[in-house]
């Protein structure tokens, strides 16, 4: 497969980036930014394949050989004899949204730590089990969502953000437009915020390139329903289902867009989707999870996350139940 260099926006918007201070600086209220690991993740996005195709099946067919998690397998190589994983974005193909963001991460872990702050064992716990057996993973574990990191990552829901409150890595902040319909409504005076309100909410302020961002999809003007305020999936046929979309933030265009990358898909040409910038309408968005990671070397905390250990509300979110605005600011550390 040939392979794309990163398109115009994406080399742009991290030259920009590359121009601000390494060290910490203060933002609206009392945000702070750690503009050395926000460059390291725009470095990140930087090596990525473009597009590569979108596939979440779970196994190859005619247009893809691998599937996602293969690929991902393929990507992160680490031995039992190594310190630290190489990441090979170019393996990583296909992709979705949540493998495209762990990946960014993984990436951006490995550019940050030239001290090698974060621990072997904290590097072999980020690596993402997926059912194949290699030195590491013996056993052929799989993570289902909320289990380990990369189940963790995976996940419905706020996925990193709690994941970063997990290691007290950085913080996160969300926003919320409200239900427009009165059953979906988690309170009598939840109100669903105007265009202009929600345009100039002041979440798309504070947030900064490189943030990580949880999207969750507005569905009322395209089909007439409030999925946008459902958090996480609760099995239940016939009930409304988080629509949502894992990416990092590239910041707001001057026409107002809100501009990011993932990989971006589905659509009805699949192999020529994927790792790419996308970008939307505030109103496109019901609610918005951002994370800020200020301190990356807190990742060596991962070491007491192993392969198979749980995070329930995480887990749960996949399949058992739907949670709800409060509960997930509770999870995510949002005061």
């Amino acid at each position: 497969m040939k392979i794309k260099r990163p398109d115009k926006t994406t080399r742009i918007l991290t030259a920009i980036l590359l121009l601000c201070s390494a060290s910490f600086s203060q933002m609206s209220g009392s945000d702070k930014v750690n503009w050395r690991w926000q460059q390291c993740v725009l470095s990140a996005i930087n090596e990525f394949p473009h597009r590569g195709g979108y596939y979440t099946g779970g196994k190859p067919n005619a247009t893809f050989s691998q599937t996602t998690w293969q690929g991902l397998h393929r990507a992160f190589r680490m031995s039992t004899t190594d310190s630290k994983p190489e990441f090979c974005p170019q393996a990583a193909q296909p992709s979705f949204c949540s493998s495209a963001t762990y990946g960014v991460l993984i990436k951006a872990l490995l550019l940050w730590d030239t001290a090698d702050a974060i621990s072997t064992q904290a590097w072999r716990n980020m690596k993402p089990y997926v059912g194949i057996r290699d030195e590491l993973n013996p056993n052929g574990l799989g993570q289902d969502d909320g289990v380990g990191f990369w189940g963790r990552a995976n996940a419905n829901g706020p996925a990193l953000a709690v994941l970063v409150k997990e290691i007290d890595a950085g913080f996160s902040f969300s926003a919320y437009r409200g239900a427009l319909n009165d059953s979906v409504k988690e309170t009598s005076t939840e109100r669903y915020l105007t265009d202009e309100e929600w345009r100039n909410h002041d979440v798309w302020k504070r947030a900064v390139r490189g943030d990580i961002m949880k999207i969750f999809w507005n569905r009322n003007a395209s089909r007439g329903h409030d999925g946008g305020a459902i958090i996480g999936y609760d099995g239940v046929r016939g009930h409304l289902q988080e629509a949502g979309h894992s990416v990092i933030f590239l910041g707001i265009s001057t026409t107002g867009k809100v501009m990011y990358w993932s990989s971006n898909g589905p659509g009805s040409d699949p192999a020529h989707m994927g790792y790419s910038v996308g970008s939307c309408d505030p109103t496109d968005i019901q609610r918005v999870v951002f994370t800020r990671i200020l301190r990356p070397e807190r990742f060596d905390g991962v070491r007491n996350i192993p392969p198979d250990n749980i995070n329930t509300y995480l887990y749960e979110l996949n399949g058992i139940r739907h949670s709800n605005t409060d509960e997930l600011k509770r999870q995510i550390g949002e005061k």
